[in-house]
This record gives C-alpha cells, structure tokens and sequence, in this order.
C-alpha cells in the first residue's frame, strides 16, 4: 500500500468513483447516477458532516473510495456509508488501508465527537467477501434486518468502538 496515497476527493474524481463501483459490482451504471449527488453534496456542504476519500495509485489513476458521516439523531456514531475498490486492486491491502485512514480520521477527532462507527451490507453470497472483510478489520455483526433489501437479503449491519 505505500504505492498509494489516500487523499479528500474533489469533483473530479466523480467519474472514476461511479466506475469503480460499477466495476465491483455494486451498483449500476444508472444506480451510480447517485453518487453526483452524494459527493457534491458533500463538496458543498449540503450533505453535512459527508466526507469522501480516494485513494490514488503512485502513476495517477483512484483505485479506490469511501464515504462516511455522522448519524443523525445518534450520539456520536458515524455511518460509513460507501467504499469500494477497483477490482483489479482488491485483495492489496487497499480497503483495508481506507478503513484504517477513516477510522484513525475519526479517532483524531476524539471522544467528544466520535463513539462509533457503523457499515451496514447486504446478507447475500454476493457480499460474502465484504463480511468477511469488515470481521477481518474488527467489526462485530451487530444486526441483521431480514428482507430489507429484498427477499431473502438481508441487511447486515456491523459496528467498530471507536474511542
């Protein structure tokens, strides 16, 4: 991972970030639409307390991203609302590099401010990987919303103290 550096994203990362999510399988292409919302929402502080990450690879290209905010009406959790990684860098130590980065950004803010974070995915073979991962990072599996999503996928939610 020190080939990589994780940096605020701008709006000129958008494109890149709906690719990547389109690529891990995550959303469509027209599902992705959303994230111009979401990240310029949080550019211009509609969205606030949003903040997104990329993570970009020593020759240039974002191979990576997350976004996370405060959970309104919650005292002091966060909710990590996105991340994903090109595929083609999955399995690098990139995900985990970007939780580290949140987490930490997090923590730096102190416990005045920060208690918990939140990741919620779904139940189905699909996100199997994505379970594993955050189980991987020291997130316990809190809650399990059956047929949220649909039938038979389930939310998944996990959760990390963080202070």
């Amino acid at each position: 991972m020190t080939d990589h550096t994780i940096r605020p994203a701008t709006a000129g990362d958008l494109e890149r970030i709906k690719e990547i999510a389109v690529a891990a399988e995550m959303f469509s292409t027209e599902e992705a639409e959303f994230f111009d919302e979401m990240l310029n929402g949080a550019l211009d502080g509609s969205l606030e307390g949003h903040e997104w990450l990329v993570v970009e690879a020593s020759d240039g290209p974002v191979v990576g991203a997350a976004q996370f905010a405060p959970e309104p009406f919650a005292d002091r959790m966060w909710n990590l609302y996105f991340i994903a990684v090109d595929p083609a860098f999955q399995g690098s130590g990139i995900g985990r590099a970007v939780m580290g980065h949140v987490e930490g950004h997090l923590t730096a803010r102190g416990e005045e401010h920060v208690r918990t974070l939140v990741v919620e995915t779904s139940s189905t073979d699909q996100y199997a990987r994505t379970r594993s991962f955050y189980a991987g990072i020291g997130y316990d599996e809190e809650a399990r919303i059956r047929e949220f999503y649909g039938p038979g996928d389930h939310k998944v939610v996990f959760w990390k103290q963080l202070n």
